[in-house]
């Protein structure tokens, strides 16, 4: 698990891990910290000796949306043949890890992948109520996955040039596939996935978060320019153009603009939801054309001219 200046979900999330139904002596977890501020690192150091099952705490130097990094640190000081990916604001059910691995135990070569059920409120969890955002095709998530230690190393690990937010999970999957593995999909290990209803004030930031995911998607093409990948990062020409036809030279965005003004503070719902995810699809689609255009300006741009060697006589009087 990496986090990120969340302590104020993390308590929530560790103790989901504590009080697995699973033998305590037969697992453990690597907490890697990107550099948080919040105190994440004195509070995790103040529970570590209490905690019933092994618990260790890797700090690193804060790296943005260095997932790849933080990953790759827990990966090299695991001790367990499975390792499981989740994240710090997931409470896992308490059959989590027993699912895992039995289903490892079934079926040898798979990473196995688990129910990621969302959820909005994390005071009143009862039980998996399934939303259309639980819905994923991928073959390896980093919310809910596990996989052997020695065929994530066989692959290569997470490639650390994602260093921006996306992709880097999937992107590692698609290496996983390469190397004959096969995913097995186990609806009983369950984890809860919170994200807070969106504000109006929230809106900007999830923008810009859809933009880096557009300069990596970029990136996750470059590497694996498959039909799949461009469907999935939405880079190929139709989806492209339908960008620029329905966003109206930026109309749409002024658009969603005047309603979320219109919000203040509120939770957003209904229609203003809408224009709210709308207007951070654009933004993604956005950033997908800079990133083109800007790669197209440097393919473009003619290569830079070693200097002129000097003149005969120049070279003489330099000499002199």
């Amino acid at each position: 698990m990496c986090t990120y200046n969340r302590k104020h979900l993390l308590g929530r999330a560790l103790e989901a891990l504590f009080n697995q139904d699973f033998a305590k002596d037969e697992y453990e977890i690597i907490l890697v910290d990107d550099g948080s501020s919040d105190g994440t690192g004195d509070y995790v150091r103040s529970i570590q000796e209490q905690a019933p099952c092994r618990l260790v705490y890797l700090h690193q130097e804060h790296s943005g949306f260095g997932l790849a990094r933080g990953r790759n640190l827990g990966i090299r000081h695991a001790r367990g043949a499975i390792i499981l990916f989740i994240d710090d604001d997931i409470v896992a059910s308490p059959q989590l890890l027993a699912e895992h691995v039995a289903t490892h135990k079934k079926h040898h070569d798979h990473v196995v992948r688990g129910w990621v059920n969302h959820i909005s409120d994390l005071e009143n969890i009862k039980g998996p109520r399934f939303t259309w955002e639980d819905v994923s095709t991928a073959f390896f998530w980093t919310s809910n996955v596990s996989a052997h230690r020695k065929h994530l190393i066989q692959a290569g690990y997470f490639d650390t040039r994602f260093n921006e937010y996306g992709w880097e999970d999937l992107e590692l999957g698609m290496r996983l596939k390469r190397l004959g593995l096969s995913m097995k999909y186990n609806k009983r290990a369950i984890v809860y996935h919170y994200k807070a209803r969106w504000t109006a004030q929230d809106v900007e930031k999830l923008c810009r978060q859809a933009e880096a995911k557009a300069r990596t998607a970029l990136m996750f093409v470059d590497k694996h320019p498959t039909l799949r990948v461009r469907l999935a990062t939405g880079l190929h020409a139709p989806r492209l153009w339908a960008h620029e036809f329905f966003s109206f030279n930026g109309a749409a965005e002024r658009f969603y603009d005047q309603v979320l003004e219109r919000q203040g503070d509120r939770v957003l719902s209904g229609f203003a939801l809408f224009c709210a995810r709308q207007k951070v699809i654009y933004r993604y689609f956005e950033g997908l054309l800079r990133a083109l255009a800007a790669r197209q300006e440097t393919a473009a741009a003619p290569p830079a001219q070693p200097p002129a060697a000097p003149a005969p006589e120049q070279e003489r009087a330099a000499t002199r």
